[in-house]
């Protein structure tokens, strides 16, 4: 009974791990599209503040909300939040653009940059959880 319970959970991880594998792949290339359909201006990083900026909505609207109170479970939210989202998303390129920014002595942009990222993301969460709130009624 006891190495039942074992494959079991084997079973249930390696799962995890190939849906968020697949997913993962599907960020990725998404972040690639949005990468080549937005060119930077004048060298400000918009597909990355704009990849980072989609992520936080949908994070907070079809993962936290939608995923969540639709009780759909844990498979689907490691697909889309940490699979999909996690790939299509990344703190790295918005810390590289920031060093690139500063490095080229665009201290004014990098700290736009900067603002936007972070005050952009909050409320990119905070009309995701509204969003959801509205059409979860």
């Amino acid at each position: 009974m006891k190495q039942l319970n074992i494959l079991s959970i084997c079973y249930t991880k390696g799962m995890s791990i190939l849906v968020v594998f697949i997913f993962g792949i599907l960020g990725g290339i998404s972040r690639i599209g949005v990468n080549q359909l937005l060119a930077n201006y004048h060298g400000f990083p918009i597909a990355t503040l704009a990849i980072n900026l989609i992520g936080c909505f949908l994070f907070s609207f079809f993962v936290k909300n939608f995923l969540v109170k639709k009780q759909l479970g844990e498979i689907w939210i490691l697909a889309a939040g940490t699979g999909f989202l996690g790939a299509f998303t990344t703190f790295s390129s918005t810390i590289l653009d920031s060093y690139r920014l500063i490095a080229s002595g665009s201290y004014v942009s990098a700290l736009i940059y900067a603002l936007m990222t972070m005050f952009g993301g909050l409320a990119m969460i905070i009309i995701g959880v509204i969003a959801a709130q509205k059409v979860m009624k």
